[in-house]
């Protein structure tokens, strides 16, 4: 079975907080074994908290959404 179809897997039959916390470790596991190092480690986790961030600050929130909307009825 290739890898995307096992992460499918765990994805459909398990709980996200349970499939993130396997992937969190496979990936780690992966990274090690990879010849990285901690650092390397915190830097990559460093640079997907900034990922998620941006993503996070470039939606528009729903209460700006809601008053957006009111304007364009009323």
């Amino acid at each position: 079975m290739s890898k995307k179809g096992s992460f499918d897997m765990i994805m459909k039959n398990m709980d996200a907080d349970r499939a993130t916390k396997i992937l969190a470790k496979s990936l780690y596991r992966e990274l090690r074994g990879n010849g990285f190092s901690n650092k390397d480690i915190v830097n990559f986790s460093k640079e997907m908290v900034e990922c998620i961030a941006r993503e996070v600050n470039e939606e528009p929130s729903a209460e700006v959404s809601s008053e957006k909307d009111r304007l364009l009825i009323g």
